[in-house]
């Protein structure tokens, strides 16, 4: 280290605390020389005029006082064991203090939600007069403060009743029956789904319940036909006959996952997937519209204009799983909507939220199966059919066919 160095540590806390553990470990004890630090040596050399070749040591002697040698070799004292300790105390004391008055001044985010940013130029009116007087933006910053974005109360506004008209309805029921699903397995084979069967009726909500590993998920894919590996047999029927070649196109299929762009907003989003997955014969007039009646049925006005963002800068968690909900919407399904788990993984005011949204959508006319897990008994109100499935994949009880 050059000497002009030298200060730096003087502000370092640790080689205080060194210097006392050395100190304290070395003092009173006595180290005794070996070859090669035994000098001179030979047949012929007499102990009386050996010493040893150790930092500290005294001439004539075989042997190192432990405090003298960390003394010559590194400057540290015993005398310093007390000083030292209060200097680390000191230190102590002055984190504290910057630590406590950061967290005074530095004033993070209500509720500890995500920054929400917004385009510039999309900021709604209400939250930017909220954030030039202010006030806490409504909508952006607390889950729970209104039913746009976390409250319970039930959304009967003219806006919400118009959009749920304007909504695509379903008309077809789609049925499947003897549903088997085999899968390579150890030189052998495992069934994951036995004879499974039921229906989806349109403006219903029907859940797929089960215990962790009986199977919810692969049934989902089975019934979405986003199955690539194993054997699927079994009839799958729209209005009691076999499934067209633009079934995928004709359903919705809401991921557990979240995966959207980040730098996108919310109505970017929902325009991108409409222009892509509805008909090119349909106006992009006609399917920018759309994609407002999504935002109204969704309660997502006060954030369309917002970036999705990463977690912790961008739209929460909830809002989250609204996109992935709205992005399907857009696609204009014709037969039904599929979610995997749409409630895993938020708080009871988000999931009762997005559990709202669903029967809101049933109640404009769609048919929805989602997987859910373990779902307080004000959620399970919610849904109108059930099927519950046992370990190894077997129908349990359903209400839409019978008991299993």
């Amino acid at each position: 280290m050059h000497p002009w160095f030298s200060w730096l540590r003087r502000i370092n806390w640790i080689q205080y605390g060194f210097e006392c553990l050395m100190s304290n470990e070395f003092t009173g004890l006595m180290l005794e020389c070996v070859p090669p630090y035994i000098v001179p040596q030979g047949p012929n050399a007499s102990p009386q005029y050996q010493s040893c070749a150790l930092t500290g040591s005294q001439p004539g002697e075989t042997t190192v006082d432990g405090a003298r040698y960390i003394n010559a070799a590194f400057g540290y004292s015993r005398s310093h064991l007390w000083r030292n300790f209060g200097i680390l105390w000191a230190f102590f004391v002055f984190f504290l203090c910057v630590t406590a008055f950061g967290m005074e001044t530095m004033k993070l985010n209500a509720g500890g939600a995500a920054t929400t940013v917004f385009k510039r130029g999309q900021v709604p009116k209400h939250i930017e007069k909220s954030i030039t007087t202010g006030g806490r933006e409504r909508g952006t910053q607390d889950e729970e403060s209104g039913p746009g974005v976390g409250g319970m109360e039930r959304d009967t506004s003219p806006d919400s009743i118009d959009a749920m008209n304007k909504v695509a309805k379903t008309e077809a029921i789609y049925t499947w029956r003897d549903v088997n699903y085999v899968i390579p397995y150890q030189k052998g084979q495992r069934t994951l789904l036995h004879d499974v069967q039921g229906y989806v009726r349109p403006g219903k909500l029907t859940a797929l319940m089960g215990a962790s590993g009986a199977g919810k998920t692969t049934l989902l894919n089975a019934l979405a036909q986003r199955i690539h590996f194993g054997t699927v047999t079994g009839e799958f029927l729209i209005d009691g006959r076999p499934l067209p070649k633009s079934f995928q196109r004709a359903t919705g299929f809401a991921e557990q996952m979240d995966i959207h762009q980040p730098t996108a907003t919310v109505r970017e989003a929902l325009q991108f997937s409409a222009l892509l997955r509805q008909p090119r014969e349909v106006p992009k007039e006609e399917k920018y519209a759309y994609c407002e009646t999504i935002i109204d049925l969704l309660e997502m006005q006060d954030i369309a204009g917002a970036t999705i963002g990463r977690i912790g800068e961008g739209l929460n968690q909830e809002q989250r799983k609204r996109l992935t909900i709205g992005v399907e919407l857009a696609s204009k399904p014709e037969l039904l909507m599929f979610l995997d788990e749409p409630t895993s993984g938020l708080d009871s005011g988000a999931a009762f939220n997005i559990v709202r949204f669903l029967r809101k959508l049933a109640d404009a006319g769609q048919a929805i199966l989602c997987t859910i897990h373990q779902p307080s008994t004000i959620l399970f109100d919610h849904f109108d059919e059930l099927i519950l499935l046992q370990s190894g994949g077997r129908v349990r009880f359903s209400r839409v066919a019978g008991s299993g």
